[in-house]
């Protein structure tokens, strides 16, 4: 696919080359009108500028970007750990970006973001959340290629790369867990499903919930923990009924839960059991210590990291050899990590007694 070029916006707007570069970089000498058709035909034709002003040999890059949704989610500490790692190996630096600030989307930081990676002239982009299609298009218009982590591929374009969990089988086997406790109600507090692993997770838990014949209820949050903790006192308020377990979406949806109930003078697991995604250094440490899903983030974070170089290495030689440089996406580029339920004491088990005198 070729690439835009200002000889492209001039044959849309009529302006000469020199106007339109001026008015790409801001500078003064173009009038208003001008400017504004520039940047309407740069932006209908998805004409990104190089400001570095670099080469634009692919072999000259050595940088990626990695698109996060909420990094105060320490889910992503163990991910950037292993992406680091793993480019770490080819000089490459990391260049991360937050699109879900404290937990709120924000489309408009989607589209900045995705242009300025394109802008730097990343090698690839890693995202872990599912971007745009606009966005996706735009990626494949400049050739950099794109591998979501922890979040599907948009429905538009099911066959680009992935390193994800099977959160519907994860999330089967916290439920299977908790029918064994014989729990019958069962809360989920949730994050929007513009995560798309909400879907799967919930999906899992219903089905669950219907085997062992429990009920599910599904309260949702903003994704941060101060409107987690709003949104369960709320629910719990308006029904009058406190659950038997509650299953926290992930990390900032367990932290506004656990705050809900110390300031309730709620403790876990007597006077309710909890059960969360994501697993964390030291979530053993806790009192009690948490019942957690570990997604094995950091492994997710190395898979995705050496599926990106793979490909880029793979159009480096395709470059090189006077192919061209879009990127080739194989069947063996969509992977899947698997899951484990670390059972600690949070969902009502026992601790397991060791040392002298243990049976």
């Amino acid at each position: 696919m070729a690439r835009p070029t200002i000889r492209d916006i001039s044959k849309l707007t009529g302006l000469s080359t020199y106007t339109i570069s001026q008015a790409l970089r801001g500078a003064d000498g173009v009038s208003d009108d001008s400017r504004a058709r520039v940047l309407a035909a740069a932006n209908d034709i998805g004409y990104i500028p190089n400001r570095a002003a670099q080469d634009l040999r692919r072999t000259n890059r050595d940088s990626v970007g990695l698109i996060t949704a909420s990094t105060s989610n320490s889910y992503y500490l163990d991910l950037i750990g292993g992406i680091q790692s793993t480019v770490q190996s080819l000089a490459w630096t990391v260049i991360i970006a937050d699109v879900a600030v404290d937990g709120h989307y924000d489309a408009d930081q989607e589209d900045r973001t995705v242009r300025r990676l394109i802008e730097a002239r990343v090698a690839g982009v890693i995202s872990t959340l599912t971007l745009r299609k606009e966005n996706t298009d735009l990626l494949s218009k400049w050739d950099i290629p794109v591998v979501f982590v922890d979040s599907s591929p948009p429905a538009a374009a099911p066959d680009l790369p992935s390193v994800t969990t099977d959160n519907y089988r994860a999330s089967m086997q916290v439920g299977e867990h908790l029918a064994g406790h014989g729990y019958k109600s069962w809360l989920f507090l949730a994050y929007p499903a513009i995560w798309s692993t909400r879907v799967e997770r919930e999906h899992g838990l219903r089905d669950a919930a219907t085997a062992s014949g429990a009920t599910l209820t599904v309260v949702e949050s903003a994704n941060d923990a101060i409107s987690a903790k709003a949104a369960l006192r709320l629910h719990l308020a308006a029904s009058g009924a406190m659950p038997e377990v509650l299953i926290a979406g992930n990390n900032p949806m367990l932290l506004g839960a656990l705050e809900h109930f110390r300031l309730a003078g709620l403790r876990v697991p007597y006077d309710i059991a909890v059960v969360g995604y994501d697993e964390f250094a030291w979530s053993n440490l806790i009192q009690p210590p948490l019942t957690l899903l570990n997604e094995r983030s950091g492994e997710i974070g190395r898979q995705a990291a050496h599926t990106l170089a793979e490909i880029v290495l793979a159009q480096d030689e395709a470059e090189k050899g006077g192919l061209g440089g879009t990127p080739v996406y194989l069947p063996s580029h969509q992977k899947q990590v698997g899951a484990e339920l670390i059972v600690r004491q949070s969902c009502g088990c026992q601790p397991r007694v060791t040392g002298p005198g243990a049976s």
